[in-house]
């Protein structure tokens, strides 16, 4: 496994790991009003410091493929998959005139919008991970 690959399970695993606690604690009703931007803080401290170690640990592991330069195929394969990103996250900011309309909160519509780029960071991840098994 290439260390792009790695470098795409480790993105896809620590946001799904470090954000489902988050909006899982949210929709639990654990946590409300401004103290979820302290689990929001944490959360995203959290996710730093788990893509800095275990991207660390992939850079050994592939010493060479770490640090050599991306060619071409991983160029594509990184435009792609950036480019559905997009696509999935214009779809989600679109859609978020429907909470509006609920009459949310502005924390409730700054949570929806983090989700929103949560899943298109994982659909970054996916489409990556899935290119580069499929070697396109």
């Amino acid at each position: 496994m290439s260390f792009r690959e790695k470098s795409a399970w480790i993105t896809l695993v620590t946001v799904l790991v470090v954000f489902g606690a988050y909006f899982s604690a949210l929709l639990t009703g654990h946590v409300r009003g401004f103290h979820s931007l302290f689990l929001l803080l944490v959360c995203g401290i959290g996710l730093l410091v788990l893509q800095v170690a275990l991207n660390l640990i992939a850079i050994m592991t592939t010493p060479r493929d770490g640090r050599a330069p991306r060619d071409e195929r991983e160029t594509l394969i990184q435009w792609r998959s950036h480019t559905l990103g997009y696509y999935v996250l214009m779809v989600f900011v679109l859609a978020l005139f429907v909470p509006v309309h609920f009459g949310h909160t502005a924390l409730d519509m700054a949570n929806f919008a983090l989700f929103a780029v949560v899943i298109a960071t994982v659909s970054v991840a996916v489409a990556q991970i899935v290119m580069f098994r499929r070697g396109a």
